[in-house]
């Protein structure tokens, strides 16, 4: 879901669902779960809930890069 959201930037929860191949619910939980643990943050646009990387989710990644491979 991590790598979902950062090749996905500024996207839904209904969006990143689809992108996964995962119920809204599952995406929910899991968006709320990494919210969470500081590595998303989520903005408001109107009536969507937009999902992007922090600083710690874009380090997560970078620092270990091999995981983005099959995303």
């Amino acid at each position: 879901m991590l790598c979902v959201i950062a090749d996905h930037p500024a996207c839904t929860t209904s969006q990143l669902a689809q992108r996964a191949g995962i119920s809204p619910a599952s995406a929910s939980e899991h968006a709320t779960t990494l919210r969470g643990a500081g590595l998303t943050t989520l903005t408001r646009e109107r009536k969507a809930a937009l999902h992007t990387l922090t600083h710690l989710g874009l380090t997560l990644l970078s620092t270990n890069g091999s995981s983005r491979a099959g995303a």
